[in-house]
């Protein structure tokens, strides 16, 4: 595994370097052979679910999220593992999958949807207790391809759309979906590496491939998407910023602070967002995204989570374990030192105040 910022696109080669869902620790992988591409449908680790083991809770985890009072952390291998008092402890769950897990988006305490490797959307309706899938990369490449073919000839970037949605086609299902984010049980979107993106309006049951919506020709990877009411925000690699004004039917370029990439963003009770990424690179767009202010951080950190607590502080989680807090995110950011640094992935606030975190080595409450 090697740690660093930067892309790798080898044109016709068999190795890329893919970024876990915004935290900063990049996977190499062995691209599969033409032969095991030919192999039927979902196979390798998309068919074969997720291993069993005692050590779950202490495997590599890139995430962990609400789910009403019960929180769920997901990782490599298809790990999910479930604590019902506050991350103390943890049990694992059944996944029908074994590729890397990188986000999930809960609306109650039973209905949920996560992303991973291999353009991967599960749904539970459960609280994660169990897990089926509902889309693949595979899927969304195909899908995109024939919206794109169904543009009216002479419309401005129908080629290239077509070539975008062509290349993902012919790759495979081997690009990460890296950020979900669901407004309610039926609205919900997922974004991902080279501009994968699709929504849905009925739950998951269908997802509709969005690429050719959203303006990021140059297909960079989009790392986060978060929702207030009917404006949906993107954040992704070089700073690109998007925003949709009507419930994700349109998308229009916003103006980011810098060119540094954007890897994880909350939603405050104002209905502003925060989000932040790459060598301290952060703003704030103001409810409705009506403008973006740039965020000046103690340190030019590279940010990993973000958090909106109870009380209104925003967190952000940097590299290193550092932890910046700001009283409303608009208020300036000050570090406070964790009593131990560890290389923390996520982190969240459970139900009884405490703050739970992902990290290479598992996940635990921090003191």
């Amino acid at each position: 595994m090697t740690i660093g910022p930067s892309r790798d696109r080898l044109n016709g080669g068999r190795r890329r370097q893919i970024l876990l869902g915004g935290a900063g620790l990049w996977l190499q992988a062995v691209m599969p052979s033409a032969a095991a591409q030919a192999a039927p449908a979902r196979p390798g680790p998309l068919g074969q679910p997720a291993a069993m083991t005692a050590r779950a809770a202490r495997g590599f985890l890139t995430r962990v999220v609400r789910a009403g009072d019960r929180l769920v952390a997901m990782g490599e291998r298809g790990l999910v593992v479930l604590s019902d008092d506050g991350g103390r402890k943890w049990r694992q769950a059944r996944v029908p999958v074994s590729v890397t897990l990188t986000s999930a988006s809960f609306v109650d305490a039973s209905k949920g949807w996560m992303t991973g490797h291999e353009g991967v959307v599960l749904h539970t309706s459960d609280g994660g207790e169990s897990w089926a899938v509902q889309t693949d990369g595979a899927a969304l490449a195909k899908g995109a391809l024939a919206q794109a073919q169904n543009l009216p000839p002479g419309v401005d970037g129908r080629e290239g759309s077509i070539q975008q949605a062509q290349r993902l086609v012919d790759e495979g299902a081997d690009k990460p979906l890296l950020s979900i984010c669901f407004a309610d049980a039926q609205r919900g979107m997922a974004v991902g590496a080279f501009g994968l993106a699709a929504t849905t309006g009925d739950g998951g049951k269908t997802w509709v491939p969005c690429v050719e919506r959203l303006p990021n020709r140059k297909g960079m990877h989009l790392y986060s998407a978060v929702h207030h009411r009917k404006t949906w925000v993107i954040g992704g690699e070089q700073g690109v910023l998007m925003k949709s004004s009507d419930d994700r039917a349109s998308f229009e370029a916003m103006a980011a602070p810098s060119r540094r990439s954007f890897f994880a963003a909350t939603v405050t009770r104002q209905g502003g967002v925060v989000m932040a990424g790459l060598l301290g690179s952060a703003c704030r767009i103001e409810p409705d995204g009506a403008a973006v202010t740039p965020i000046a951080l103690p340190a030019p950190y590279t940010i990993l989570s973000c958090a909106e607590l109870r009380d209104g502080r925003v967190m952000l989680l940097a590299q290193g374990g550092r932890l910046l807090i700001s009283s409303d995110g608009v208020a300036p950011f000050i570090e406070q030192q964790p009593a131990q640094r560890q290389p923390l992935t996520s982190l969240v606030e459970a139900a009884d105040g405490g703050l739970v975190a992902t990290s290479l080595n598992g996940v635990a409450r921090l003191a």
